[in-house]
């Protein structure tokens, strides 16, 4: 009966009881510290939850670039809105080359339509944001002497080489997003994944968090890369040999884009390419610099596409956590609701800083833009990371964080025995609510998917297509 350690009410009666004894904060600090404890499990909570989904991460599509193809993954974790409105982007830019190639195909043939597009998206993939594709493909025709069916010829063999010189990890992906939902369903059905060690809450909310993880890798590969850009551009400079009997694809470039003439020489713009164009996820001028139609999709579009995912996981790690106790907002929230705002500030960083860079003291080129966008990932990624494991071993296991203090104010309280309430929600609320977040992330991937079709059937040939191509040509 100790009113200084068992929580009250307002009129003087203790809310204790045997079976659920609820402690006053201070009365909590004075039997067990004003420190946290970390679990007694950590190996299971990481295992079970947080693996799966560095799987996922591991299966991002890389591009081409030696070593700095991995700073995609630091740009991923520290920027993931920024990374996939890129990849949105990169669809985009090739549907838009499908448009064009639809426009300028009289004969209306599928067939030359897609093999048009293709060779439009090769010359994308080397331009990037700097030019109109179409230019560059014209600058090259108009020194042609070439009849009709002698470049359909050359741009169907072109077209077939880049289709088959592009990556496809597709099955490999799918296998380890297979293996995150068997995952999650093992950690609910005890017959599958053999139960949990203690009854899981906060962890779900801060695992179903990082589902916005999953439309960005299964996008990455849909999408996936060339395996080399050298290959991309030797595949078009032989095409530009064949056309104009000249190899001068560099020339064709620049002509096209007085952007391009700031680089000396073609080695000295290839070794750009990891901030002007060959990193699908990092795309800091998010205007095209082409247009076909009223159909194309606007920026700004696919960058609410780009927010939806986070949003998603966003709520649904949310309404998790906060029917865990203590109910209502806690510790592990306000740690979602701050993850959340510094990847909405690293996205508005890396969009300032390409805006306004014009209009500072100093011009910041493409490569200090994008070491600068590297810095700031770092800053936001590694704590980030740091966080998310530490949460789930034990970070928020205090008498603060356990008593409510951000909804209860003064009248916190420290529930100490939970497991009830967390074993009731585990079998109805937490599986409704994971259920639906892995439904909706899933829908956001096939709307991406539906959005850039044109796009992805453009670059993306099935095997079937590039064998009849091969024997064609």
């Amino acid at each position: 009966n100790d009113t200084s350690i068992f929580y009250t009410n307002d009129n003087g009666t203790i809310f204790s009881d045997p079976a659920n004894p609820i402690l006053t904060f201070p009365g909590c600090t004075q039997l067990c510290g004003t420190g946290r404890s970390w679990y007694p499990d950590p190996g299971p909570r990481v295992s079970t939850w947080l693996i799966p989904v560095v799987l996922l991460v591991s299966n991002m599509e890389v591009s081409p670039l030696d070593k700095r193809r991995y700073l995609m993954l630091l740009h991923l974790l520290g920027d993931p809105i920024n990374s996939l409105w890129a990849l949105l982007l990169k669809m985009e830019a090739w549907s838009r080359c499908f448009s064009m190639a639809r426009t300028a195909r009289k004969d209306n043939s599928d067939l030359g339509t897609r093999n048009f597009a293709t060779v439009l998206g090769g010359i994308e993939e080397l331009s990037g944001f700097h030019a109109d594709p179409q230019l560059v493909y014209t600058s090259i025709t108009s020194r042609s002497t070439l009849n009709s069916d002698q470049l359909d010829h050359i741009i169907g063999k072109a077209a077939q080489e880049l289709a088959n010189s592009r990556t496809d990890e597709r099955l490999r992906t799918l296998l380890a997003a297979a293996l995150y939902f068997w995952q999650v369903v093992s950690a609910f059905v005890t017959t599958i994944g053999g139960g949990n060690t203690s009854p899981p809450g906060g962890r779900i909310g801060i695992a179903m968090f990082m589902t916005w993880i999953i439309p960005t890798i299964l996008l990455s590969n849909a999408i996936g890369t060339f395996t080399s850009c050298r290959v991309c551009f030797d595949i078009l400079e032989r095409f530009v040999k064949e056309v104009t009997g000249h190899s001068n694809l560099w020339v064709h470039l620049q002509d096209a884009s007085p952007s391009l003439q700031q680089f000396g020489s073609l080695d000295e713009y290839l070794n750009s390419l990891a901030w002007s164009g060959a990193i699908y996820t990092y795309r800091p001028a998010t205007n095209l610099p082409y247009s076909t139609s009223s159909k194309d999709r606007s920026r700004f579009l696919l960058l609410a596409l780009a927010i939806s995912p986070l949003i998603i996981s966003t709520v649904a790690s949310t309404l998790i956590l906060w029917h865990t106790p203590p109910i209502g907002v806690n510790c592990r929230n306000m740690l979602v609701f701050i993850i959340f705002m510094f990847f909405c500030l690293s996205a508005a960083c890396t969009w300032s800083i390409h805006r306004l860079r014009k209009f500072m003291w100093i011009d910041i080129g493409g490569a200090a833009h994008w070491h600068l966008t590297l810095m700031k990932d770092a800053l936001v990624a590694i704590p980030f990371v740091v966080l998310i494991f530490l949460s789930t071993c034990g970070l928020f296991n205090s008498c603060w964080c356990w008593s409510g203090p951000y909804s209860l104010g003064g009248k916190k309280r420290v529930p100490l025995n939970h497991i009830p309430q967390l074993n009731r929600d585990f079998k109805s609320t937490y599986p409704i609510i994971v259920v639906g977040c892995l439904v909706l992330e899933c829908v956001v991937f096939v709307a991406m998917m539906w959005i850039g079709w044109n796009g992805w059937v453009t670059m993306r040939w099935s095997e079937k297509a590039k064998m009849e191509e091969w024997r064609r040509v």
